[in-house]
């Protein structure tokens, strides 16, 4: 296993630690602004047709998407510059100008097999049962009482967040479906995985030599950027999930077809509700799952997950 890391979770040049954690957080930032910047630039200029947008529009617009005409797109165009300028672009220039690195070398191995694909893709579907009772439970989680204001204001942000979510996947339409399958699939798919698998998780492996810290350290950066508190645990199980993924296959593929399962699959329950084809509550989906339910699904998913381990690994040793 140890042969395995080493040769992913190479890094050329050797620079102080704190360097390289500030040059990259530093990046994303950057990104991040500019990203925002752009992508309300652009909104201006689209909306030039219709009388035009402002900058006190646009926020209005974050606030109450449902009161402006055209807002969900306006939203996904937002959604989609600023997730790339704030995950994939930064890493990118970071991996290519900072480590030196070609972009190449981030899928130079033969591309994962399609059963090794299958068996990814089934393990993503197996474990959203057991991973919506863990939703559940991460809900019903409360601070301390001296800590009351905090966790007012997480589930006040988390409220905010959910009436956005909600706005943007109320769409009927197959276009609009294929929107959001590129922007809240593909883009955080490639983004997020070339960041937080790709170069994180080969930085911390490369400083401490520990396989499993550096999977688990980087799932719970991956779950702490996305600010939405009251799911930490279940994130950091699925960006674990996602690490173990990329160490036993080494292509970074392979983890970015399970993120894209595991976000597609919710968009199109989603669609299919919306269009009255199935009757399942898809917005509280936890309360549907018992504990039987969720058994299964771990049993599955671990299954799953040892089949992968052992195709990845004949796959390796085959190279």
């Amino acid at each position: 296993m140890e042969e395995i890391q080493s040769d992913i979770f190479h890094s050329v040049p050797q620079r102080p630690p704190w360097r390289n954690v500030m040059l990259l957080f530093g990046l994303v930032l950057l990104g991040s602004s500019l990203g925002n910047l752009l992508a309300m630039a652009a909104i201006m200029a689209l909306s030039m047709t219709h009388g035009g947008l402002g900058l006190e529009d646009i926020a209005q617009m974050l606030q109450k998407p449902e009161t402006y005409p055209h807002s969900w797109w306006y939203l996904m165009l937002i959604q989609a510059v600023s997730h790339s300028f704030t995950f994939l672009i930064p890493s990118v220039i970071y991996w290519r100008w900072s480590e030196q690195h070609r972009v190449e070398e981030f899928v130079r191995r033969p591309l994962p097999s399609f059963l090794l694909l299958g068996v990814a893709c089934l393990a993503v579907l197996a474990f959203m049962p057991l991973n919506s009772l863990i939703i559940e439970w991460n809900n019903s989680v409360h601070l301390p009482q001296g800590l009351f204001r905090v966790e007012s204001w997480m589930r006040r942000k988390e409220q905010e967040l959910a009436t956005m979510t909600q706005f943007l996947t109320e769409f009927k339409s197959l276009p609009k479906l294929l929107v959001a399958m590129t922007v809240m699939a593909i883009i955080p798919a490639i983004g997020e995985e070339v960041l937080f698998r790709g170069i994180i998780q080969r930085k911390i492996f490369h400083k401490i030599g520990d396989m499993h810290i550096s999977i688990w350290l980087t799932a719970a950066i991956f779950s702490a950027t996305h600010l939405q508190f009251l799911g930490f645990i279940p994130r950091m199980l699925l960006g674990a999930m996602f690490g173990y993924m990329y160490a036993w296959s080494r292509n970074l593929w392979t983890p970015i077809f399970a993120h894209f399962v595991n976000n597609a699959a919710t968009l199109l329950m989603v669609y299919l509700s919306n269009q009255q084809l199935i009757s399942m509550n898809v917005e509280n989906p936890e309360s549907t799952i018992s504990w039987m339910g969720a058994l299964l699904s771990l049993v599955l998913t671990a299954g799953l997950l040892l089949n992968l381990k052992m195709i990845a690994h004949r796959r390796v040793a085959q190279l």
